[in-house]
């Protein structure tokens, strides 16, 4: 069996090449440790590991047939600008800063997949692209890394995305075919007022009025705008303002993003959202600014790829799983090529891998990289095209 053979040749490399990436996380663009990390262990392969926008770095690999029908991996390699909970032995080393999303994992399968292609590369049957990609948690790196011209350098038939997922069981593969992640945009709101004394609020044009009054009319969107056999999310994450507890706020700062499936709920709710800005407006005599950033499409896997990675992992543990909001910049490689993103189950309980992304408690046992590696294989010794 192809997994039990990758464990016994891979996995000490797994936990060692994690558990060292784990340990020097760093934030969107600025990964000189990681870049360096990912590009020396490709050099010792033999590979010419090309840097790219500064921060990422692509790989290369030809297969020895002619119209070898190249594809891609893409594993993203930032870290959050988390505390880490845990004291083991490979904790991060960068403090305020932590693994808590996967991509040392992420950049584990990719580099194992490079050695893999290396030792095996007079048998494997196409090229293959492997991408490293920076900032996937903001303020986006897939855009940047396409628009450096990667596919049209090596223009592979197809790319495909890993991400470990904790609410999946440990060593299950899942994902699902069409719409998988939420379409994400930001919003950003400042509401200007007049300042005044506490006890003398008639005198003043209070912001935390119209900003609380703002807040309750956008959760309506959800529940009035939205058709209810459709999905949609408004979240408001940040406010601030005030300078007293007895002065009135002249200046409050509203923060929150957008998801959805659907192009025409998502226009729907920034223009409602903008409707609903300048009534407050109106009805408070304050001023408001508002901005929309958008941030990623969803995630659309391909159908004819979906049913190939069904076909490849017969007798496998997979499942095809619902879609969720989470977003994934993965989405702008699907833009320009087939795509398919795949969750790998790190959920387990008993181990205390069931904690949540983006949380200082996450982690999950290293053997599910393997699960990842060797779907990847598989993909690539296909025998028919993508």
């Amino acid at each position: 069996m192809l997994k039990e053979k990758l464990n016994e040749r891979y996995m000490s490399e797994a936990i060692a090449l994690r558990r060292a990436l784990h340990q020097i996380p760093e934030e969107g663009f600025a990964l000189n440790k990681t870049r360096q990390f990912v590009v020396d262990y490709l050099a010792r392969l033999g590979l010419s590991p090309e840097v790219v926008c500064e921060s990422g770095v692509i790989a290369y690999i030809k297969a020895p047939v002619e119209n070898d029908n190249p594809i891609a991996f893409r594993a993203d390699m930032d870290a959050l600008c988390i505390e880490e909970g845990s004291q083991n032995s490979y904790h991060s080393k960068n403090p305020g800063m932590m693994h808590a999303c996967g991509h040392d994992g992420h950049m584990t399968m990719n580099l194992l997949l490079a050695k893999y292609l290396v030792e095996n590369r007079d048998t494997i049957k196409r090229s293959v692209l492997l991408v490293f990609q920076p900032a996937e948690e903001g303020p986006g790196g897939a855009k940047p890394m396409i628009e450096a011209g990667i596919f049209e350098k090596y223009p592979v038939k197809a790319v495909f995305g890993y991400h470990l997922f904790p609410f999946i069981k440990e060593g299950y593969l899942g994902t699902r075919p069409g719409p998988m992640m939420a379409r994400n945009s930001e919003f950003f709101i400042t509401a200007h007022g007049i300042s005044g004394h506490g006890a003398e609020p008639h005198l003043g044009k209070d912001v935390m009025i119209a900003g609380g009054q703002l807040i309750m009319a956008m959760q309506s969107i959800i529940s009035r705008d939205v058709d209810p056999k459709k999905s949609a999310v408004i979240t408001i994450g940040m406010i601030s303002g005030g300078t007293r507890i007895n002065v009135i706020a002249d200046e409050l700062k509203l923060c929150g993003t957008i998801r959805s499936f659907n192009g025409e709920i998502h226009e729907m709710m920034h223009k409602r959202i903008t409707e609903m800005v300048r009534g407050c407006e109106l009805t408070s005599g304050c001023r408001f600014e508002l901005q929309f950033v958008e941030m990623y499409p969803e995630v659309n896997n391909d159908e004819r790829l979906f049913e190939i990675f069904k076909s490849i992992n017969k007798g496998e543990k997979v499942k095809q799983i619902e879609k969720m909001m989470l977003s994934e910049d993965f989405s702008f490689y699907q833009k320009e090529v087939p795509g398919l993103f795949i969750g790998i189950g790190s959920g387990n309980a008993k181990k205390g891998f069931d904690k949540n992304l983006h949380t200082r408690e996450f982690n999950f046992d290293e053997a599910i990289l393997i699960t990842g590696l060797a779907a990847s294989i598989r993909f690539i010794q296909y025998d028919n095209n993508f």
